[in-house]
């Protein structure tokens, strides 16, 4: 599992970075192996903090930083990243 730091992604891209401290569903996707789909239905659960412009989806970078340190310490990976 990729860990998520600045050397990970570029502030440059706006593919990755849309707006400070939140990532687009598609970026975060990419950094952490989850499937874009599970993501945004994390969203939809309010197990990830975000905020929706239109139909696109920016997840909070501390709140995705700390699900993923939860999902470390669980033993049943089915649910982890691919």
């Amino acid at each position: 599992m990729n860990s998520l730091t600045e050397s990970n992604y570029s502030y440059h891209n706006k593919s990755v970075m849309l707006l400070e401290n939140h990532l687009s569903v598609s970026a975060a996707a990419m950094i952490t192996n989850y499937n874009a789909q599970y993501l945004r239905r994390l969203l939809r659960a309010d197990k990830l903090e975000g905020i929706k412009i239109g139909q696109v989806w920016l997840i909070k970078l501390g709140s995705l930083r700390e699900y993923l340190q939860q999902a470390e310490k669980i033993s049943d990976q089915r649910y982890g990243p691919k």
